[in-house]
């Protein structure tokens, strides 16, 4: 398992606040995207969204990139989000790699 960044955005026009086709999909689906995940392998670490800006992080510990993707397409998000899914790496884990590369 590994730390995964989803990076989402989308139009003013496709926000939920302002599109109702969206609004319903958010109010249906929101409340089974964890238990979909679960059922995906996926935890779901925290989900933080920048409403005026109309983008989004979530953060996913799961087996690789492609499960994320997959649980993306599978939960909707996909349908009014342009999403990139990277690998991600704790704080604490850069400080162990700087030491590793100062003892080597």
């Amino acid at each position: 398992m590994a730390l995964y960044g989803i990076y989402g955005s989308h139009t003013t026009e496709s926000c939920p606040l302002n599109n109702k086709a969206n609004r319903k999909m958010v109010i249906e689906g929101g409340p089974h995207f964890k238990q979909l995940a679960e059922g995906a392998n996926i935890k779901v670490i925290g989900q933080y969204h920048s409403g005026l800006e109309h983008t989004f992080l979530w953060i996913v510990d799961a087996k690789d990139a492609h499960s994320v993707e997959a649980l993306m397409v599978q939960a909707g998000i996909h349908s009014f989000n342009a999403l990139t899914i990277v690998p991600l790496n704790t704080f604490d884990g850069v400080i162990e790699k700087c030491k590793q590369i100062e003892n080597s």
